[in-house]
């Protein structure tokens, strides 16, 4: 299914659907230590067609393992895609995260009390590159945190 409203930024959410797999890099940051990972995301809509939910699922070679669970939307308002985020930090997503596409690149920026987040979605075909960076407060540029690589599974 994909999103009912006719806006650019809400058709571009169907290529999210399905199961996602790949490795990453996690670079130092006040979160935890550099290492490799291994992730898997899983996207679909829910009943409604309005919100694209996801899962993620990632293994560190440090043993930790990080779980995510976020929404899509599209603010009826602006037409930005918004972004909200649970991870296994547990820092409430007192804002959404917003943005919109550029072609086949989706680049979203979250304001929160630690700083601001630039999370970057870049997709090519049954594959996309998923980057994480943060400004922290007191900082003048934004720091790498994640990189991922992800492959389309074959739908089961």
């Amino acid at each position: 299914m994909t999103h009912p409203d006719s806006h650019p930024n809400a058709f571009k959410l169907s290529l999210f659907i399905g199961s996602w797999s790949g490795n990453g890099e996690v670079f130092a940051n006040p979160w935890g230590p550099a290492g490799t990972c291994e992730s898997l995301w899983q996207f679909g809509f829910d009943n409604s067609g309005l919100n694209l939910i996801h899962d993620y699922h990632e293994n560190r070679s440090n043993g930790f393992n990080f779980d995510a669970h976020g929404v899509f939307n599209i603010d009826p308002a602006t037409k930005e895609v918004v972004w909200f985020w649970f991870d296994t930090f547990g820092f409430p997503p007192l804002n959404p995260a917003r943005g919109n596409w550029d072609t086949d690149q989706l680049t979203l920026i979250k304001k929160t009390p630690r700083g601001i987040g630039r999370s970057t979605f870049i997709f090519a075909h049954k594959y996309f590159e998923y980057l994480i960076e943060a400004q922290l407060n007191g900082e003048q540029e934004f720091q790498p945190v994640m990189r991922g690589e992800f492959k389309k599974l074959p739908h089961k």
